[in-house]
This record gives structure tokens, sequence and C-alpha cells, in this order.
């Protein structure tokens, strides 16, 4: 069960870096991105190899994919909210 925990909130994180890097790619931010996508990819091979190696890898998968919903949904709705912040500034 604590593996299943660990699956899901790594989840979150890892979708939370990649929705981090592909915004910081797109405003072509080299650096960032870079740092950013060897992070991402290291976690997802660790996640991957571990779901493909556990018994309850069904239940994993399906934890993980919902951490990553949550962790794509958190991203782009502080980007939302920083971007209506600037807007506010300016009005």
């Amino acid at each position: 069960m604590i593996k299943i925990l660990l699956i899901f909130i790594a989840g979150i994180i890892e979708t939370f870096l990649f929705t981090w890097w592909n915004l910081s790619a797109n405003k072509k931010q080299i650096y960032v991105s870079s740092i950013l996508m060897l992070i991402y990819m290291t976690m997802y091979l660790s996640i991957i190899d571990t779901a493909f190696k556990d018994i309850n890898s069904k239940l994993m998968i399906i934890c993980y994919a919902i951490g990553c919903a949550i962790g794509n949904y958190t991203r782009v709705k502080y980007e939302k909210d920083k971007q209506n912040v600037k807007h506010q500034r300016l009005v």
C-alpha cells in the first residue's frame, strides 16, 4: 500500500515537472527546461521500471495516472493564476 501511495505522489511530482518543462521550453528557457527534463526523465523511467517489476502493476498504474492528472492540473492552474495576477496589476 505504501508503494502505491509513493507512486501516486511521484506521479503528481513527475507530471508537475513535465508541465513546467513544457511551459519553460515554450518560453525558450534553455537551462531551466534542460534541468527539468533531466529530473523528469529520471523519475519517469524509475516509475515505469518499478511498475513493470511489481505484481500489483495495474493498481499502481491507475494510481500513477491519477497522480499525473493532479500534477498537470496543479501546474496549469498555478500558471493561470500567475498570469491573472500579472494581468490585474496591469489594469
